[in-house]
């Protein structure tokens, strides 16, 4: 990587290399305002640094088009949002399905259903945002995330509305999740628990900033 990414006028954000295996799991960590969301931007395609390459197996991330970008996170990136932004007036099917049929993904519909099945939701599919509680809403972001089987998991903060019963099984809902996929899952976090259970950690407490 060598990421080099112009945060403002006065601050530039400069990462460390980092070479991760197909599968790897990862913990982000470091205080607020280090660059760990921007990194995840970054990583997805969202973002474009001023220098450094990202490639995931073959694919220069950073060197493609913006169509192509486009085209990578719809085939291969699932991106889980610390407030998870469903649409308040879509159900949790809907909400899964959305970014399928925008992805042009064939029977959008049953992929839909097996993700929402797949973390024990099936019954809630018809349920809206507002009528569920914050764990069911996290679990309906992994779902929208994982229902295309992406190679890459990015993840925002997972535990930060959670109490600890939930955040532990937040944590173990991801890692599954990753591990059943055979995906690459990334996780920025303050939480000392996430951090500790995650195999790999990239701390930017020193700031990525150059």
């Amino acid at each position: 990587m060598g990421l080099r990414v112009q945060h403002s006028r006065e601050v530039t954000l400069a990462y460390p290399d980092l070479d991760l295996a197909p599968g790897a799991q990862l913990a982000v960590t470091g205080p607020s305002g280090t660059g760990k969301t921007t990194l995840l931007h970054v990583l997805a395609g969202l973002l474009t640094p001023q220098s450094g390459e990202v490639f995931s197996g073959d694919f220069s991330v950073t060197g493609a088009s913006a169509a192509g970008r486009d085209l990578f996170r719809q085939r291969s990136v699932g991106y889980v949002f610390q407030d998870f932004h469903l649409m308040p007036g879509l159900s949790a099917l809907e909400n899964v399905e959305l970014g399928l049929r925008v992805a042009g993904t064939a029977n959008p519909r049953a992929l839909a259903e097996r993700a929402l099945a797949r973390l024990d939701l099936a019954h809630r599919r018809h349920h809206r945002p507002a009528q569920l509680s914050t764990g069911e809403r996290q679990r309906v972001a992994v779902a929208r995330a994982v229902a295309h089987g992406p190679g890459l998991l990015l993840v925002d903060e997972p535990t930060a509305h959670l109490d600890r019963n939930r955040a532990g099984a937040a944590l173990d809902l991801l890692q599954g999740t990753a591990s059943e996929l055979g995906a690459t899952l990334i996780v920025v976090t303050h939480d000392p628990l996430v951090a500790g259970a995650l195999p790999q950690r990239l701390d930017l407490s020193a700031g990525a900033r150059g």
